[in-house]
């Protein structure tokens, strides 16, 4: 025997005799430890398996899903085209565009759903799947005949075949997606209970050896239970707990009174998709690997830590402990792997937070906290504490999407237009168009909606129906023998997620045939530092049509005149918060737009000041060589009425700046 094996038995012995274990256990543990490695063996394959099987099973369901997500996507767009058409029923070549669209995006979604039908032939899914199949075809072939007789100008027919025909298939697409959708998911969820039942038949067996076989046995009973149990209550990805096994400690906390010594928290990645984006998803996975394990040894023992799902985690930390968790998890900074060669990627974070009272339950505090969660990037702040009134706030915000899209079928939106003036010769010079919501004979003011269509993404539509009313008008307007000015048309940044953002810009314009000296698109100042390449894209684009582009809120953000010198922009526009300091004795802010004045002329751009309400202002304004200037010193935003009659009178009359 071996030096080395010898030492290994010695220890054995010696750690048998420190135990005191009794002899016989000894005898026994070696004569059955073939049949106990056996047992250990089968356990760990059947675990192995199951585990397989599932991750399996449930990466295949979530594939179907992102089918069916992208199904239904195209096909809601399809239909918004085909209502389009109807809305524009008298314009031929907005129809003929529309149709041409409509058989782009059909042809998108059969080829989608024959990638969808592959993935689920033979499965339990399939006869769903030839279900909405089946309604596509027939939602396809009313649309048909819907352009049929669009092409033969008979409206009424079209019209009784969108309304008659076309929703019944659309009804059975969606019904035959929602059954689609409940049967993966109790899929995924009988899948789960499987995999339970497996490993509880697994412990039987293992409680059987334990009994049949000795202690030995006994010990891997115990290292079979902990593991299954790790498997159930343990993230996949991270190895933090999931949130069942989070919920289950908090009810653990509840029992014995305790919950309302801790503050809950949830977290979520800043602008985690970048690091995926840039690096890759495998290094991205290793990224949320090394943040949870960071997070998870800074807490106490008694402080939990789980993940949600993507980048999103909640924890349970002690009352006193949870400002200096918040610092600490504001920049964590973690080591990845990229190119065989180590980095360092910090992650930001934002955080909603909920102080537990006697009276929550866990599905109650986890609520809070996602409600906070969800309110950081509605107010851009980095940190949120849940209060009650947040709950009336996110009621009203659903019901202000679900009226929203209502709103825009009844163009219930008009546009205002905001005057711009040359303070030099008292001159209309140009427009900005904004947005306002008449419902019920009120104005909605647009502080409480735009913010929320910005966080769900919907104000991109809102932008380019406000632009295709500029458009609109500016076409009457010229048809009618009126000279418009240019007006400026505001855009949010998310545009720039979009490859054919351009593009669509200049169908609008195209369509309705409008000179670009009469169009100015504006972006905020942050457009440019977010999606830098993006932005310059864009604007290259307009410029080579002749189209201004301008950027708003100026000196708001993370102002560099370097970078505004690469963005070839034609226009800057000071924002109010710098004119509100002019003429109250602050000089060093006067200074300070004196010299950003100066700056932005030096670099051979136009400068607009607005929130103009005072002759002092504009006075100011004036001696620092800014012609035009925007605010309700001139005029207030004008109803389209009010504005055209501007347009007649361009000049204002009374000598407001001398």
């Amino acid at each position: 025997m071996s030096e080395k094996s010898s030492k290994k038995r010695r220890d054995k012995y010696s750690y048998i005799k420190k135990r005191k274990l009794p002899i016989r256990v000894l005898t026994l543990t070696v004569l059955i430890s073939v049949v106990c490695l056996s047992g250990v063996f089968f356990l760990s394959i059947n675990m192995d398996k199951i585990a397989r099987i599932y991750k399996e099973v449930v990466k295949n369901d979530y594939n179907n899903l992102e089918y069916m997500d992208s199904i239904s996507q195209n096909f809601y767009r399809h239909q918004a085209l085909v209502f389009q058409y109807m809305d524009d029923f008298d314009d031929e070549s907005v129809k003929k565009s529309l149709e041409e669209k409509s058989i782009q995006l059909k042809s998108d979604i059969e080829e989608e759903a024959r990638k969808f039908g592959d993935n689920v032939i033979g499965t339990v899914y399939e006869s769903s799947y030839h279900t909405i199949y089946s309604g596509l075809n027939g939602y396809f072939s009313n649309v048909n005949y819907i352009f049929e007789f669009g092409d033969e100008d008979d409206y009424a027919t079209a019209e009784f075949y969108m309304k008659n025909m076309l929703q019944g298939s659309i009804e059975e697409v969606n019904d035959a997606v929602d059954l689609l959708d409940t049967l993966i998911k109790d899929d995924v969820n009988k899948t789960q209970q499987e995999m339970t039942n497996h490993f509880e038949v697994s412990r039987i067996i293992s409680v059987v050896i334990i009994v049949l076989l000795t202690v030995f046995i006994f010990i891997g009973l115990i290292w079979s239970v902990s593991a299954s149990r790790e498997i159930a209550y343990k993230d996949p990805l991270t190895g933090v707990n999931n949130m069942d096994k989070f919920q289950k400690e908090m009810d653990k906390y509840i029992k014995k009174g305790k919950l309302t010594e801790y503050t809950c928290v949830c977290s979520n990645i800043k602008d985690f998709t970048i690091v995926n984006q840039q690096l890759g998803s495998d290094v991205g996975d290793m990224a949320l690997r090394n943040f949870a394990n960071t997070v998870f040894h800074h807490l106490y023992k008694d402080e939990k830590i789980a993940r949600v799902g993507g980048d999103k985690f909640i924890i349970l930390v002690r009352n006193e402990r949870i400002d200096g968790l918040i610092k600490f998890i504001d920049k964590v900074s973690v080591t990845v792997d990229y190119h065989d060669e180590a980095h360092v990627v910090q992650l930001e974070t934002r955080c909603g937070l909920c102080k537990i009272k006697q009276d929550y339950d866990t599905g109650t505090i986890v609520d809070n906290v996602h409600l906070a969660l969800s309110q950081t990037k509605l107010k851009a702040v980095d940190n949120i504490w849940f209060e009650e009134n947040m709950l009336e706030q996110a009621y009203d915000r659903k019901t202000l999407l679900v009226e929203y899209q209502n709103a825009i079928k009844q163009k219930e939106f008009v546009v205002y237009y905001q005057p711009k003036v040359n303070i030099f010769n008292n001159t209309l010079c140009g427009s900005e168009a904004l947005v306002r919501w008449w419902k019920d004979d009120k104005i909605i003011p647009p502080f409480k909606f735009i913010p929320v269509l910005e966080e769900e993404g919907r104000v991109t539509e809102l932008d380019f129906y406000v632009f295709e009313q500029v458009c609109r008008d500016i076409r009457t307007w010229l048809d009618n023998g009126i000279k418009p000015v240019r007006v400026s048309s505001n855009f949010s940044k998310l545009h720039l997620r979009n490859p054919q953002f351009a593009e669509n810009v200049l169908e609008i314009v195209d369509r309705y045939k409008i000179d670009s000296e009469y169009l100015e698109i504006e972006l905020t100042e942050s457009s440019g530092y977010e999606d830098f390449n993006a932005f310059t894209e864009f604007v290259d684009k307009m410029r080579k049509r002749g189209i201004h582009i301008s950027i708003d809120d100026f000196g708001t953000g993370y102002s560099s005149l370097s970078l505004l010198k690469k963005l070839n922009v034609d226009v800057i526009k000071i924002d109010k918060s710098f004119i509100d300091g002019i003429g109250v004795g602050d000089e060093m802010n006067e200074s300070l737009v004196k010299n950003i004045i100066y700056m932005i002329k030096d670099l051979n751009r136009h400068v607009i000041c607005e929130g103009v309400e005072y002759m002092s202002q504009a006075e100011f304004l004036k001696k620092q060589n800014c012609h035009m200037v925007q605010g309700y010193l001139f005029d207030k935003p004008l109803s389209h009425d009010e504005y055209e009659e501007r347009l007649k009178s361009p000049v204002y009359e009374k000598n407001i700046v001398a």
